[in-house]
């Protein structure tokens, strides 16, 4: 049977007889996959807060000259789940308010910044003095439904185009370590070979990676089980590696050299 999956050692080891275009086609069909999820996630975990702030809005509103212009200087707390809250904080004066963070992800629309303040602490961003930002419910929900599938659809890819050179990368990095170890336990197979297997190995750490991702966002997990699972999911890899490496045929260099010992 040829190689299609990365969740078993004899998986991980079938694509040391697999061509290298087999190998990329199954990491992209692997990256589009969690490219799929973290846009699922997205949309399960913040678009609802975003959607039902942007019907909480004023009936004016706008960012105009990196300034937000506000009706009045009350802050007030637009959305929120235990994911994300969007407050707005429209006044630089220090009026009390009793908006203390309840979710994991804060954004907070001030006067003259776009401040995010996150587990790790808070970054601000001044707006650009070019923006004129119609911030009212009427043209601010249009321009929602407008924007938010191509929204989505750049985010799949962006997630998709992103994982494909890191695991080239990493693939190269981990074949010439697997390549001598492999050589070490009696296998022999070559660099494309090991390669290909270092490849497949990766796709396994994108498993956990993405599995974490997404229970986040279905609130099965807080933000130390979605910490764990992107800590996890960076020694998973070398564990799928070790028993892809076990699992080699031995004595033979992949698929060609198998057939040729055959023949």
């Amino acid at each position: 049977m040829g190689a299609w999956q990365p969740f078993t050692g004899g998986g991980i080891a079938a694509f040391a007889r697999a061509s290298t275009a087999r190998t990329l086609v199954v990491q992209v069909l692997a990256a589009c996959t969690v490219g799929a999820v973290v846009v699922w996630s997205v949309s399960t975990a913040w678009f609802p807060v975003i959607e039902r702030g942007i019907h909480n809005l004023p009936t004016e509103a706008f960012i105009r000259r990196g300034t937000l212009t506000w009706p009045d200087a009350r802050a007030r707390r637009l959305a929120e789940n235990p994911s994300l809250e969007w407050i707005v904080r429209p006044t630089a004066l220090p009026i009390p308010d009793s908006l203390g963070q309840s979710s994991d992800l804060r954004v907070e629309l001030r006067r003259g910044v776009l401040r995010v303040q996150g587990p790790l602490g808070h970054v601000e961003q001044p707006y650009p003095t070019a923006w004129d930002v119609p911030l009212g419910r009427i043209p601010a929900i249009a321009a929602w439904q407008s924007w938010k599938p191509y929204l989505s659809l750049l985010l799949g890819i962006l997630v998709a185009m992103a994982l494909l050179p890191c695991w080239w990368f990493l693939a190269s990095a981990y074949c010439i370590p697997a390549w001598l170890l492999a050589h070490v336990v009696g296998k022999r197979p070559s660099l494309g070979d090991a390669w290909r297997v270092s490849s497949a190995a990766l796709l396994m750490g994108a498993v956990v990676g993405a599995a974490g991702i997404a229970a986040y966002a279905h609130g099965i997990v807080r933000i130390p089980g979605l910490v764990a699972s992107q800590a996890i999911h960076v020694p998973v890899p070398w564990i799928w590696l070790l028993w892809g490496i076990l699992r080699l045929e031995t004595g033979s260099q992949g698929s060609r050299s198998g057939r040729k010992t055959r023949s």
